[in-house]
């Protein structure tokens, strides 16, 4: 989405509130349509950026996390292209964030030039917005003109899922799993995890299927439903999830991930066993050479990778996580 000449990336809504611009991931007709943790979310920028190339000298960004929601604090990443520059910390106060392009840009920009691995143009300016805050862009000031198609990887990742895609527990936005697994496969990122609001409604489903802007999915199901969703409703939510994804993104790679390992496994319950089963059992019914399954133990094998809730990784699990993923992800893109 464009506004004032700069790219927000991830963002599908933009509200011109009384105390600045607020942002949602999702069209409001759909995040109405969903469940309250996910409506919540979907308002924390988690994926969101500002991409832009800067005509003037310098310009200003000033940014403030909207006072009483869940969380009223986080990080704020400055970026040239692939290359880290800086972090500001965004809390209630408004936080100015000063850009120009460095003294070496032109250093950047030849080995960009010769390097495979470098996906992003160093000239692109990306400001990576807070992945929990629900926050407020106060101030927009510079000449700015959008990114160009060629200045940013051509392939897409969108990952839907629960606050472990979301990046809770990560500290700062380019923390997540799903933000390096994309890092590391050189793919851009679209990010649709909702904390504690991974409820596989027909209504998300639908959004994603009608969005056409993406070429590999990743789907971390169950998590939030093994606590108050009964096997057989979780059957066919899974059904309708799998199936409509996969026979109408025919040309796209689909990674379902089932339960990561938490506390339960570790004591006598067997609900999320028959969880993990029924998301195996679909993909293998499935049965299309773009469609996997992937074991959530597959991929968080080391128990100091969890919190100490038992539940969401630690920043050491998001690293393990996007390590194993984007490994077993190559291994099957290589083998089609």
């Amino acid at each position: 989405m464009l506004y004032k000449n700069i790219e927000f990336w991830n963002v599908e809504e933009i509200f011109e509130k009384d105390d600045g611009l607020g942002l949602s991931r999702i069209p409001e007709d759909v995040r109405n349509k969903l469940n309250e943790n996910a409506k919540i979310c979907a308002l924390m920028p988690a994926g969101c950026e500002l991409r832009f190339n800067l005509k003037s000298e310098k310009c200003k960004i000033v940014i403030k996390a909207n006072k009483g929601k869940i969380l009223n604090r986080g990080i704020c990443e400055l970026y040239f292209g692939d290359f880290f520059n800086s972090w500001y910390f965004i809390n209630e106060e408004p936080t100015e964030i000063e850009i120009k392009y460095p003294e070496n840009i032109k250093k950047l920009e030849r080995l960009h030039k010769d390097s495979k691995n470098l996906k992003f143009v160093p000239n692109l300016i990306r400001v990576i917005l807070p992945h929990l805050t629900d926050l407020r862009i106060l101030e927009i000031k510079g000449d700015f003109e959008p990114p160009y198609e060629n200045q940013k990887p051509k392939l897409k990742l969108l990952a839907y899922g629960s606050s472990i895609t979301h990046g809770a527990f990560s500290i700062r936005p380019t923390g997540s799993y799903a933000f390096k697994t994309a890092q590391i496969l050189g793919f851009d990122l679209i990010n649709l995890g909702f904390g504690g609001g991974a409820h596989l409604e027909k209504e998300i489903v639908d959004y994603i299927v009608k969005r056409d802007d993406w070429d590999f999915g990743i789907f971390e199901l169950g998590i939030n439903m093994v606590f108050w969703c009964e096997i057989e409703e979780f059957k066919k939510k899974v059904d309708y999830f799998v199936e409509t994804i996969s026979y109408e993104k025919k040309d796209k790679f689909l990674f379902f991930i089932d339960i990561y390992p938490f506390f339960m496994d570790f004591e006598k319950e067997k609900k999320q066993i028959e969880f993990r089963k029924i998301l195996e059992k679909k993909v293998r019914e499935i049965g299309k050479r773009n469609v996997f399954h992937i074991s959530g133990f597959d991929i968080l094998k080391n128990l100091k990778g969890l919190s100490y809730d038992l539940i969401h990784p630690s920043p050491f699990g998001m690293e393990e996580i996007s390590y194993n993923l984007s490994s077993i992800i190559k291994r099957y893109i290589w083998s089609k």
